[in-house]
């Protein structure tokens, strides 16, 4: 695994046209606490990709985030004070004061440091990958915050990869999918979507 990153940040100005509503969270207040989501903006990864042992070609990874990286789904019969629903018109899911703290501690950090790992594929017949960290709390067991995302080629523009960041939380239990999961290089993973 390299020790530094093989990529730089490009201007996400440059490509707004791919940021939907459902990427863009207005913060507000919750119980008299201020929820801001600046961490969770739309970016860019500008990422060079071997496309044969000869060809190197950098490409524009977008990464995008969804609000289930800071909401949980609502319980049946479960009532929640209007405050802690989120509504984006899809679906109504509850405000997770544990998902959006981690989202703002780990999230992006774990997000830049993509093309240094290995990622493993959760499952081989859908574009799903995860990543887990493992974060430490002092005097408790240490965490698997797992981030869950696709990467697909857009159809829009050519040299575009969209990295769709699906979902972020701790794993209370790992799944028997994804203890078997494979493993597979961020950029290894990139150069399959585009191609």
């Amino acid at each position: 695994m390299p020790s530094t990153p093989n990529y730089s940040f490009g201007e996400i100005a440059d490509h707004q046209e791919i940021v939907t509503k459902h990427n863009r969270f207005a913060s507000r207040w919750v119980d008299g606490q201020h929820w801001d989501f600046t961490h969770l903006e739309a970016f860019v990864l500008k990422v060079p990709i071997d496309l044969s042992p000869n060809q190197t070609m950098t490409i524009d990874v977008i990464v995008l985030f969804s609000n289930h990286c800071f909401t949980r789904s609502l319980s049946t019969g479960e009532t929640v004070a209007k405050d802690w629903l989120f509504n984006d018109g899809r679906e109504s899911r509850v405000l997770d004061r544990a998902r959006y703290d981690l989202s703002k501690q780990h999230l992006r950090a774990i997000v830049t440091q993509l093309p240094l790992r290995h990622i493993f594929i959760a499952d081989p017949d859908r574009p799903n990958y995860v990543t887990i960290e493992v974060p430490s709390n002092t005097g408790q067991k240490p965490a698997q915050y797992a981030v869950f995302f696709e990467v697909e080629r857009d159809k829009q523009r050519k040299k575009r990869v969209l990295l769709r960041i699906q979902t972020a939380y701790v794993l209370e239990q790992t799944s028997k999918r994804l203890q078997q999961a494979k493993r597979i290089n961020f950029n290894v993973l990139l150069r399959r979507a585009y191609l």
